[in-house]
């Protein structure tokens, strides 16, 4: 991995206006989710296999905080309000596929072939995104990540290909490198930023297309 660090402090906006961004019945589900979710703790072993199953990522110096072991997501999350690293790196197809701080809010999902709640969101998502298109004015991204040769439903390129998967996506390195700068332990790992590249908020464990639309339609809202 490569680092660059990008110039200018990370922006920190106050709390509270982290807090109003989204409804407060969300903060309520995602405590019930972190309940009802089992997602799949991040062990960092097993990253063996083709090299063509990860790719070279470049990140720019900005890191996110580990989210906590025992919650799907936390109201009072450390990372809200922190900028989120910049990832170049390349598709399964080689095509190049940047998250940048464009000015456009970004929905990022971290996916592990063996995770069995990534099996089960991927085809969701996918089928919200072929009937309604998504959120205008947020963009989906979604990176491969914690790949392993010894683990069920290998490779991942062949799985979101099955599944028709439309949405970007980058490769993480074998050291599983965005997905750990990013903060991630559990998947599938869900990171939301506006333009400039804040995080307004994070979720392990799977989403559900409502609020998903939710968080996103008040990504595009401002």
């Amino acid at each position: 991995m490569t680092a660059k660090t990008k110039k200018g402090s990370a922006k920190q906006p106050a709390k509270a206006d982290q807090q109003r961004k989204f409804p407060v019945l969300w903060v309520v589900f995602g405590a019930v989710a972190a309940l009802l979710v089992a997602a799949i703790v991040f062990s960092g072993e097993e990253s063996i296999g083709s090299g063509g199953e990860y790719g070279d990522v470049t990140l720019s110096a900005e890191t996110l905080p580990q989210m906590g072991a025992d919650a799907a997501f936390d109201p009072n999350d450390p990372a809200f309000g922190q900028t989120g690293p910049t990832v170049s790196g390349v598709d399964f197809d080689d095509t190049p596929v940047s998250i940048e701080h464009d000015g456009t809010p970004k929905a990022i999902v971290f996916l592990a072939h063996w995770c069995g709640h990534c099996q089960n969101e991927v085809p969701a998502v996918q089928a919200w995104l072929d009937s309604t298109g998504g959120v205008p004015g947020v963009d989906v991204y979604s990176v491969t990540t914690s790949a392993s040769s010894g683990q069920p439903n290998w490779p991942p390129s062949e799985w979101l290909d099955r599944e028709g998967w439309t949405t970007p996506n980058i490769r993480d390195d074998s050291d599983s490198s965005t997905f750990v700068s990013y903060g991630g332990r559990a998947f599938p790992y869900w990171v939301f930023v506006d333009g400039e590249g804040t995080v307004v908020h994070r979720q392990a464990g799977r989403v559900e297309i409502p609020q998903l639309e939710a968080i996103m339609q008040s990504l595009a809202a401002g």
